[in-house]
């Protein structure tokens, strides 16, 4: 979206960025490789010079650095930043408002919070650079991976878009928008609309805004577009954009047969918002001109051979304020073997991520409930302060909570789940509805060992009355 990030403050800082992104485009394996390496000095000399963390942990070379995890900076938070003004205490009462989302903190950063697949809240601060590095990563591949196909300084100034997640927080995807939408004066439209709402009540808004491209997570595309089929949506889009969970080729086809235009997808992170994008052939290619990313094993050593990792390590080369130096995503990750037909040298990735399912409950007049996982997640974590959990959904009428077994006193943690998560289901008019507390571990991918928070399980006969096995995403 190059028209709308030309109107960054910092407009010199984004050309500069701009400029490097593209040339690193036409020519990745000299000039993104150049500017790669040039980036992860300029990082490595900051960390060590003013991080007191990395100053104990790494280095001249990137290998030196140990791989750190999400728990173990926030644990470390006051060492971390090079900006030594930043502390974790500053930083909760700044977040503890969400009507600062997208508001400088300290005059020049923001600050997105992620509790993501781990379940434990990351604050991420983003500074000039790594927001000029996002905005012309996007502005250049979002919507193609060919250099040459995105120079048009007028696209989006005439489109309608709206973005359907997570609102009223510190949330990567919205303050991004958010910032966005401030920065433009009105031009283009963009509208946010709750993720929270019941479906019905998001197409009402989506049929207000008439946009012309529509923003979500897979998992919201795929009930709109169920709305589109069925003849009660009707919206008009140029395209649409997704990200932040794992998409489906089902999905694709499905949300490509509603609406009828280009699909694009997306695989960030708040540790870095653009780690790949897609190419005309659906491929995810890697910005590796900005982000290194490294499989490992499960002892986070360095993958042997070409299946999937059991983690991924991520460097980001654009953030110098909060560094990220060889830094653990629990995503399993599988670099192709071979060059992808599109002709874009950047490695294309396949990406097993966060996946959590559709759950379909019913109104008191037996008719369909669907309730988005996002939307359950948020409303827990935020109204119950609860982080690590699993609902599994068995059927439409009975919901079963887990908690990790670390959890302190988790009777009185599942009264908290249970009165906020009813509450929100009534508002959605879901009925006959019964919840119940098990000790039993959380089930967890049987490939990954993922902890999936949403589980909607497939009834069958088993003993008892039990039910057991999981719905794919997108049922």
């Amino acid at each position: 979206m190059a028209s709308l990030a030309t109107l960054n403050p910092d407009a010199w800082l984004y050309a500069g960025a701009w400029s490097a992104t593209w040339w690193s485009g036409l020519h990745p394996e000299t000039v993104g490789l150049a500017m790669r390496q040039r980036r992860l000095a300029r990082l490595i000399d900051q960390a060590l010079s003013a991080s007191p963390f990395y100053k104990k942990r790494g280095g001249g070379r990137l290998c030196d650095f140990r791989p750190t995890t999400k728990h173990e900076l926030m644990a470390c938070f006051d060492d971390w930043a090079t900006d030594r003004r930043i502390t974790r205490a500053a930083l909760e009462s700044f977040v503890a408002d969400p009507q600062r989302a997208a508001s400088p903190w300290l005059g020049r950063y923001l600050v997105w919070t992620s509790s993501g697949t781990s379940g434990e809240m990351g604050y991420f601060i983003q500074d000039a650079t790594s927001m000029a590095a996002y905005d012309a990563i996007d502005s250049l591949r979002l919507r193609g991976r060919a250099p040459l196909d995105n120079l048009n300084p007028l696209w989006g100034l005439d489109q309608r878009f709206a973005f359907v997640g997570a609102t009223g927080g510190h949330f990567a995807g919205f303050v991004s928008l958010e910032r966005m939408r401030r920065a433009t004066h009105g031009r283009p439209t963009i509208q946010v609309v709750s993720a929270l709402e019941p479906v019905a009540r998001i197409a009402e808004q989506l049929a207000v805004i008439d946009p012309t491209v529509l923003i979500c997570y897979p998992s919201a595309a795929v009930l709109l577009a169920e709305r589109q089929l069925s003849g009660t949506l009707g919206l008009d889009l140029t395209e649409v954009w997704l990200g932040g969970e794992q998409f489906t080729p089902g999905q694709r086809a499905l949300i490509q047969a509603a609406f009828q235009c280009p699909v694009r997808n997306n695989y960030g992170a708040s540790e870095f918002f653009s780690i790949a994008s897609e190419c005309r052939f659906g491929n995810l290619h890697v910005n590796e001109d900005w982000v290194i990313l490294e499989p490992v094993d499960a002892n986070l050593q360095p993958l042997s051979g070409d299946g999937f990792s059991a983690s991924v390590l991520l460097t980001n080369l654009a953030n110098l304020v909060q560094p990220l130096l060889r830094y653990q995503l629990t995503d399993r990750v599988r670099f192709a073997p071979r060059p992808c037909p599109c002709g874009d040298r950047f490695r294309v990735i396949e990406v097993d991520g966060r996946s959590d399912d559709i759950l379909r409950f019913q109104d008191a007049q037996g008719g369909p409930v669907p309730v988005l996982p996002l939307a359950l997640e948020t409303v827990i974590e935020e109204g119950a302060g609860i982080t690590h959990f699993q609902l599994l959904c068995r059927g439409s009428a009975v919901i079963e909570v887990r908690f990790d077994a670390e959890l302190p006193d988790a009777p009185a943690a599942y009264e908290r789940l249970r009165a906020v998560l009813l509450a929100y289901l009534r508002q959605h008019r879901v009925a006959g509805l019964r919840t119940r507390f098990s000790r039993a571990a959380p089930q967890r991918e049987q490939r990954s060992g993922k902890l999936r928070r949403i589980v909607a399980v497939q009834a069958r006969s088993q003993g008892r009355g039990e039910v057991s096995g999981s719905s794919p995403a997108s049922a």
